[in-house]
């Protein structure tokens, strides 16, 4: 490790050198000639993307890629505490988006093992297609949608969408595989699956979802290839026939809506029939339950914690394979359903236990029918502590307390199965 990073040591310096040099040209345009902050922000996302794209050609360990990234995340703090970075850190609304950077680069570089398709595509359409989004947002946008506490507009997403595409077209081109037509349909699929990823990342998360959703797909269909990609087509058609079939009944907002598009698709792509028919099975449920007087929607806010920690697992058996994770992910389900009608309950002064047992059971329906050796005492253990530990954290001010609580459940039921 010590050599590796030794003979890196003149090409870390002269990138160090060259993100200096940006950060400074941003902060005299900023302080100097009064350009916006919205604008000096994105120049330098840009120009840093520009940089860190030379890693796979002048950085050979993983170990200077941390220690480069853990520099320059020290740097965005002192900036952030002392005012020095005010090019970068004085905007308007909420976002933690210049730390993810260094964050994402990092993770970027270790998943890809600094393979250039791999590791300069993702980041280039952070880098460029996100400021594309951004800028023809700001412009020309006239259809918004909220996604939390932010706006996002349509035309941005568009921006967005014909940016990526052009990134992946030209990163694939360059690589020189796979053939065509099957470039275009890998990079469509990354450019769509990117730009619905970056419709509802909010707070500067895109720059750390972007990157690892372009690579995800980049990965899996040059590694597996035209199987894979078929398995992603199938999935986005599947959730594009569940999305139009339940908008309405669902009563789901855009932003909700995206979030349907995206779980289902990762769902079929990564785990096929098999995983998707549990989660189908709940949100069925949510439907059927759903309150249908008032001017009720359900947004990103319901839709994602419900579903984020059991798509964790997903992911993890999309880069894994281990057969063996079925059982965690059953577990994360049962305990998001429990939790989620269990809430309901509580909300609507109705018997608590038994819509927290049906939210619990429905998602295992589906896998009983064709599977007989469910691991109910387990699954029922994990269920129980997933429950437990968001009863022992709703009064805390933890954003993230139904992910943490299906993620428990996940790992007690692989310990006891």
């Amino acid at each position: 490790m010590i050599n590796a990073v030794v003979s890196d040591a003149s090409s870390a310096a002269a990138i160090s050198v060259a993100i200096l040099l940006l950060f400074s040209a941003g902060e005299w345009l900023h302080r100097s000639l009064k350009v916006r902050v919205e604008l000096t922000r994105k120049l330098t996302h840009v120009g840093a993307g520009v940089i860190v794209m030379t890693f796979p050609w002048t950085l050979s360990s993983p170990w200077t890629v941390l220690l480069l990234s853990v520099s320059f995340g020290a740097l965005l703090s002192v900036g952030k505490l002392t005012g020095l970075l005010s090019s970068v850190h004085n905007v308007d609304r909420r976002t933690s988006g210049a730390f993810f950077y260094p964050v994402a680069v990092l993770g970027t570089f270790w998943l890809s093992r600094g393979d250039p398709l791999l590791f300069c595509v993702p980041i280039a359409v952070m880098a460029l297609a996100d400021t594309a989004a951004a800028l023809v947002g700001q412009s020309v946008g006239q259809f918004h949608y909220r996604v939390f506490d932010n706006r996002r507009s349509v035309e941005g997403s568009m921006g967005f969408f014909a940016f990526a595409l052009a990134v992946c077209m030209s990163g694939l081109a360059l690589y020189g595989a796979p053939g065509w037509p099957a470039m275009l349909i890998v990079a469509l699929v990354a450019a769509i699956m990117a730009t619905a990823t970056e419709s509802i990342s909010v707070r500067g998360s895109d720059n750390l979802f972007i990157p690892y959703t372009v690579f995800l797909v980049l990965d899996r269909t040059m590694r597996l290839g035209l199987r894979d990609l078929s398995g992603w087509l199938e999935g986005m058609m599947l959730a594009l026939m569940v999305l139009v079939g339940s908008y309405r009944v669902a009563a789901l907002t855009p932003a909700g809506g995206v979030t349907v598009f995206l779980v289902v698709t990762l769902a079929w792509a990564l785990g096929g029939l098999v995983w998707l028919m549990p989660l189908l099975a709940l949100y069925l449920l949510y439907i059927v339950t759903a309150p249908r007087e008032g001017d009720i929607r359900a947004d990103l806010n319901e839709v994602f914690p419900t579903t984020v920690g059991s798509m964790i697992v997903v992911l993890a058996f999309g880069h894994f394979g281990e057969a063996d994770l079925f059982v965690p992910y059953l577990a994360t389900l049962t305990a998001s359903g429990a939790i989620a009608l269990g809430r309901m309950a509580t909300l609507r002064g109705w018997p608590l236990i038994p819509l927290a047992l049906s939210g619990a059971m429905t998602p295992l329906m589906p896998v009983v029918a064709y599977e007989h050796s469910v691991p109910v005492p387990a699954l029922a253990l994990a269920t129980l502590a997933g429950c437990a530990a968001f009863a022992s954290l709703r009064r805390s001010d933890f954003s993230g307390r139904r992910m943490l609580s299906a993620l428990l459940a996940g790992a007690v039921a692989w310990a006891a199965a």
